[in-house]
């Protein structure tokens, strides 16, 4: 063996656990050596459920958990606030002459126009200045913020199922 090149061997070097204090003694090139976890607190070797978390990664991920909760929440509120029946006409940007005659027949919200929808095309058309382009823009408008029209689900045909071939020879 070469002199001078081997680390000092301690054979009764201390090794100290920093969690539940024990001490005990082994051979090793390092005179102390202290850990985090030992046999006695280590969760594989005592059974226990808990978290053995010394960099913070559960932190990181639980506040990542909770940005995505929040982030979620504010999307929500977002959609749920393009949505409202208590949209103002204003904010659909359907141009001065639209709005103009929809504030003259009193219709200020977007539930108010839903509600004249409801009564087909012809509950909107028959406001004062207020026409045909003018109605495919509120339509429009009222699609792209996700409100679902009544006149569209009135006017799909309904699907008839076929007539069996037993039904049919039996008429």
């Amino acid at each position: 063996m070469k002199q001078g090149i081997h680390p000092k061997y301690f054979p009764n070097a201390v090794v100290m656990c920093a969690t539940c204090g024990t001490t005990w003694t082994v051979g090793s090139t390092r005179e102390s050596i202290h850990t985090d976890l030992c046999f006695n607190c280590h969760p594989f070797y005592t059974g226990e459920q808990r978290i053995v978390d010394t960099e913070g990664q559960v932190d990181r991920f639980i506040k990542k958990l909770d940005a995505r909760a929040t982030h979620k929440q504010q999307e929500e509120s977002r959609k749920a606030s393009r949505t409202s029946p208590e949209l103002t006409v204003t904010a659909l940007n359907l141009g001065v002459r639209a709005e103009a005659a929809l504030a003259k027949a009193g219709v200020t919200t977007a539930g108010q126009i839903m509600e004249r929808l409801g009564q087909g095309d012809d509950g909107l058309l028959s406001i004062e200045g207020f026409g045909r382009k003018s109605l495919a823009d509120t339509k429009k408008r009222l699609r792209s913020r996700g409100f679902e029209l009544p006149s569209e689900a009135a006017n799909e045909p309904a699907l008839e199922a076929p007539a069996s071939e037993a039904e049919s020879t039996e008429a």
